[in-house]
């Protein structure tokens, strides 16, 4: 088995030394190589293209920024589908538009190989520690093959559906997150803005059904730690495509416009880089 990783971000790049760590050997690409140093100096084989990489994998995951870059790193002109062999397996981690996940399926379908969107739930720190929680869309029986390989980054692994399905369930995941610290930092703002003790306001909030998140969310909203786990640029993203994946199925989106309404407001503050819970500055 030759596992290729695509991606070496903050995420991609603790998952891909989880594989290497496993399994002794790994093919890695990233775009920029400054990234790459510390796996390759662990024994990685670092490829200049995915088109390179794929000649020599025959599975291979993906994590990326976004829709564009998955497509670019897979169908592109240096992309992995020119070179891949038949039957070998794609695992795209990336957060991706539902519509592109299914796209690239069947694409993969008429070249022969197997795709699954498989994105993930969990910080950098449960990517550390191979504890995060993957859902995955496409055929059954690939899933079922690649089990044993997601066992080993991943300590929640579930089958959702048909090609298409992870990246639903994942977009719908991070509207439950994004909304987390807008809802807090807006509540707090006003309990503080309006005489009551920040402290006392907590202590209470804590003691109730929000208190295991609130305690969660207290360093960054409360003490403004916003070193970044996961971007606010990101976030926005992902806001962005929850959206289309609302407006293509019908449904109403009170709180979605809410949410990218205040991400959007962030976003031009200049804080895209810093945590998305940086999202509560704009109650300052």
């Amino acid at each position: 088995m030759d596992i290729g990783f695509i991606g070496l971000g903050r995420m991609g790049s603790r998952i891909a030394k989880n594989l290497l760590r496993e399994y002794g050997k790994i093919n890695v690409y990233n775009r920029s190589k400054e990234k790459a140093k510390e796996i390759i100096s662990l024994g990685a084989n670092f490829f200049d293209s995915p088109k390179e990489l794929a000649k020599y994998s025959s599975i291979i995951f993906t994590m990326v920024s976004n829709s564009e870059a998955v497509k670019e790193v897979l169908l592109g002109n240096e992309g992995a589908f020119h070179t891949a062999r038949k039957g070998t397996y794609f695992i795209d981690m990336s957060t991706v538009e539902p519509d592109v996940s299914l796209e690239i399926y069947n694409e993969a379908k008429k070249n022969g190989f197997h795709f699954l969107d498989a994105p993930v739930i969990g910080s950098i720190d449960a990517a550390e520690k191979a504890t995060l929680t993957i859902i995955v869309g496409g055929d059954k029986e690939d899933f079922d093959y690649v089990l044993p390989i997601l066992q080993k980054v991943g300590k929640n692994i579930f089958y959702v559906g048909p090609s298409g399905s992870g990246s639903k369930l994942k977009l719908i995941n991070n509207v439950l997150i994004a909304n987390t610290p807008v809802i807090f930092g807006e509540i707090l703002n006003i309990a503080e803005k309006s005489g009551l003790k920040l402290q006392t306001v907590l202590d209470v909030l804590k003691s109730g059904i929000f208190g295991q998140i609130l305690s969660y969310y207290e360093n960054r909203i409360v003490h403004k730690n916003f070193s970044t786990r996961f971007s606010l640029e990101l976030m926005l993203k992902d806001l962005k495509y929850a959206k289309r994946l609302a407006s293509s199925s019908h449904c109403k989106t009170l709180i979605i416009d809410c949410l990218l309404q205040a991400y959007e407001e962030a976003f031009k503050k200049g804080l895209s880089q810093l945590d998305y819970t940086s999202v509560v500055k704009i109650y300052e």
